[in-house]
């Protein structure tokens, strides 16, 4: 089975744009205190700083793979994600949890949760409820499997 993710450039853009504004902003006080010779209030330096610490967070956001077009592969072993710059493939028992999700139970929408170390990935399902729950289901069984065939191996 195959599914892609597709995420939107516009927001991208949008955000890596917020993100140079905060930066910008934080870096100019930061110049006029310096250049003036000016006495900084407290306040305003750690306005400042948290501006910069914002900006820096949003840009290091929009520059993760899952800002981008994300292509699962399911296989009968490995589970292949092509990213923007990359292709990862994972093995079934590397997925350390797995969730579903039902925001609304009048809509036919559904979300597929894989968490893969420190990294989640979510997969929506707009309108396809029912294959949402079909992957959730098939990834809950591939990941028993692996997790049974892993430790019989270590015995």
């Amino acid at each position: 089975m195959e599914h892609t993710v597709h995420k939107n450039i516009r927001n991208r853009i949008a955000m890596r744009s917020l993100a140079f504004i905060f930066i910008i902003v934080a870096v100019m006080r930061v110049g006029v205190v310096v250049i003036r010779h000016e006495k900084s209030s407290i306040v305003i330096t750690m306005l400042c700083a948290g501006c910069l610490a914002y900006g820096v967070i949003l840009l290091i956001q929009t520059l993760k793979p899952q800002a981008y077009d994300i292509t699962y592969v399911f296989g009968d072993k490995t589970m292949t994600l092509k990213m923007h710059k990359k292709e990862r493939t994972i093995s079934y028992d590397e997925i350390t949890d797995l969730g579903y999700v039902v925001p609304n139970p009048n809509m036919d929408y559904s979300l597929v949760q894989i968490y893969i170390g420190k990294e989640q990935f979510v997969i929506p399902f707009t309108e396809k409820s029912d294959v949402g729950n079909a992957l959730y289901g098939m990834l809950k069984i591939k990941k028993e499997e692996a997790e049974q065939t892993h430790a019989a191996e270590e015995e």
